[in-house]
């Protein structure tokens, strides 16, 4: 079972999209147990983001202890398990994020098939967002190919570091492919840390934004799902597709 955070310095980068993307295809494409936790307390979009509407009980009552974990848990079409947090403002009172930790290690407790948690953390550095890097043992970095927003990636690094958390590598996100960003060699050397893949800012995935389904699903030969299947197998030690069909598919969008 593999705990892993997903972080970014800054809000908007896609964070919560990678998480989606590559939890349903984990689940649906690689048949492994996935749970996907959104540790965004204050700001949480993982719910909206995988369909789920109605969630009558969620992370922020398991962390208030008014209601089991058992009770928080979804089940998404693609097989993934996902476990939201509150919408409403009135959710926050009462919830301390030091509980998430505990809340994790009794998820791994209930739930010991899982193969993979994924724990979508608040941007940033603060307490909210250390809460959930200190409730797991590898992180995943999520930035954009702008020195900015890689700048920041180099803090969390930094801090994950001092935690004893594996760094996996960055999912460079919503790329343009125009001269006013950075090559992937320069984001790789300003954050030192390796690039595990790319996904491309693609109409398919604003598209699947708005329909409130993981572009994988609503548009799997898009380029941005196929270079997301990618990532996926990176992170499950499976083959990574790159020629034949999914080859084709990328050389097309090329």
């Amino acid at each position: 079972m593999r705990v892993i955070s997903v972080v970014s310095g800054k809000g908007g980068v896609g964070k919560t999209t990678a998480v989606a993307n590559l939890g349903v295809i984990l689940a649906s494409k690689y048949k492994k147990n996935v749970i996907l936790v959104d540790c965004n307390i204050t700001t949480p979009h993982l719910g909206l983001y995988m369909g789920i509407d109605h969630h009558p009980v969620t992370l922020n009552h398991v962390l208030k202890g008014k209601a089991r974990l058992s009770e928080a848990v979804y089940h998404h079409p693609s097989g993934a398990k996902v476990i939201p947090s509150s919408l409403a403002l009135r959710e926050l009172d009462g919830v301390d994020v030091a509980n998430i930790k505990s809340t994790i290690s009794r998820l791994k407790k209930e739930y010991p098939e899982t193969d993979f948690i994924f724990l979508d953390c608040a941007p940033g550095l603060g307490r909210e967002a250390m809460a959930g890097m200190r409730s797991s043992e590898e992180i995943l970095f999520v930035t954009t190919p702008y020195f900015p927003i890689v700048a920041d990636t180099v803090k969390c690094n930094q801090v994950a570091g001092e935690l004893g958390l594996k760094p996996l590598g960055i999912v460079l996100n919503m790329k343009k492919g125009n001269k006013h960003e950075l090559s992937s060699v320069e984001v790789e050397g300003i954050a030192e840390l390796p690039i595990i893949g790319s996904v491309s800012l693609h109409h398919d995935v604003l598209k699947s934004l708005h329909k409130r389904i993981p572009v994988a699903i609503n548009s799997p030969l898009s380029k941005a799902s196929v270079e997301f299947v990618q990532i996926a197998a990176a992170l499950a030690g499976e083959k990574i597709p790159k020629g034949g069909f999914f080859g084709m598919i990328l050389r097309i969008f090329d």
